[in-house]
């Protein structure tokens, strides 16, 4: 593959970045996506703050921001483990989980408009194509 090549995918990847991020954005309304993602990561399962900083691969300082923001806004609580104190999980509260219920809604509308004419096979081979990119710079870099 050519250098002009490889550098016009990653534009192509760039592009389509910034339009998901855009599409979010009017998807989730008074959220940001990045809140977004995280109000989804909890909607089914208690998490740590360490658990869901490493899920969404940001830092514990990142995620405190967004905690706060949440927490003010009253979309989430914190919650003290009855066994040990020490342990707080972040939950949805009554009116996140009304949110999150709104937002689900408008997640499969965004799905089914971005895959629209995308078949499996399609998705997989630039999933690995993607990957092995991926792999080839890694090893490279490390």
């Amino acid at each position: 593959m050519e250098y002009e090549q490889l550098n016009h995918m990653i534009n192509e990847i760039k592009i389509t970045h910034k339009l998901h991020q855009k599409m979010m954005s009017q998807y989730c309304g008074e959220l940001t996506p990045e809140q977004g993602k995280l109000l989804y990561l909890i909607q089914y399962e208690k998490m740590s703050q360490k658990e869901i900083a490493k899920l969404l691969r940001i830092t514990e300082a990142t995620l405190s921001v967004r905690i706060k923001r949440l927490l003010d806004s009253g979309w989430i609580e914190r919650e003290t483990d009855k066994d040990d104190k020490r342990v707080n999980s972040i939950v949805l509260s009554h009116k996140g989980e009304e949110l999150m219920k709104t937002l689900e809604q408008q997640f499969h509308k965004y799905k089914t408009i971005m895959c629209k004419g995308i078949s499996l096979e399609d998705y997989e081979t630039v999933l690995r194509v993607i990957h092995q990119i991926q792999e080839n710079i890694r090893e490279e870099i490390e």
